[in-house]
């Protein structure tokens, strides 16, 4: 089975959740971004990717607006669920920008990356921000599978949807981008995290935060 949550930001103790608890051995774990636990190579980092690495799960995380991004890049792309990503350990992937995979028969079309609640936004695009080559190939990829996409996990949300839940939000190039994907694909549920509060606009557009949803 899929389940999702939010943001975790390296905080090990919200992985002990009940919900989680109940994950077995084949089952995958989707975070929305900000991930946090490949940040600075501390001791404590380490024995909390040591511990991640004991669970029976995968853990896919997509990037946010707070990572290592340089770090992450460090880490071995592979072969993963039919895409590509970062394998970080034995079960602990960072899902690369704009990749669709096949994950317990549903295709999940996973696009992290996103900026923090800026005043302005940059004139040249930071490392958290998808490159332009990066969002040609995920529309390639939509189109690839004739824009029906079971699963969606972004860590921004659409900009319409993002100013729905917050009407003083800030709206980057992202938040756009995420429209024109919203209404030009046929999905089945979509997941991001950035707001960092667990509402649900429909049944199919859920902001999620410290829920854990079972993807049915």
């Amino acid at each position: 089975m899929i389940f999702v949550t939010g943001d975790i930001h390296g905080d090990y103790d919200s992985l002990m959740d009940r919900e989680l608890n109940k994950l077995k051995k084949g089952d995958t774990l989707l975070v929305t971004g900000d991930f946090g636990f490949v940040w600075d190579n501390s001791n404590k980092e380490k024995s909390n990717l040591r511990k991640l690495s004991k669970k029976k799960y995968d853990i896919l995380f997509v990037e946010g607006a707070h990572e290592n991004f340089e770090k992450i890049r460090e880490y071995p792309q592979t072969d993963l669920y039919g895409g590509k990503a970062y394998k970080i350990d034995r079960n602990l992937f960072c899902l690369k920008r704009g990749e669709i995979y096949t994950i317990d028969g549903k295709s999940v079309f996973a696009l992290g990356g996103g900026l923090p609640p800026y005043e302005d936004e940059p004139r040249e695009c930071p490392p958290s921000m998808p490159t332009d080559d990066e969002l040609k190939a995920a529309v390639d990829k939509i189109r690839q599978h004739k824009r029906r996409i079971d699963l969606i996990v972004t860590h921004e949300a659409p900009a319409s949807v993002k100013r729905m839940i917050d009407r003083n939000a800030t709206v980057n190039d992202l938040n756009i981008f995420l429209d024109t994907v919203m209404k030009n694909t046929r999905y089945g549920k979509w997941y991001f995290g950035a707001l960092h509060r667990d509402h649900a606009v429909s049944d199919s557009l859920i902001c999620v935060f410290e829920e854990v949803h079972k993807v049915e």
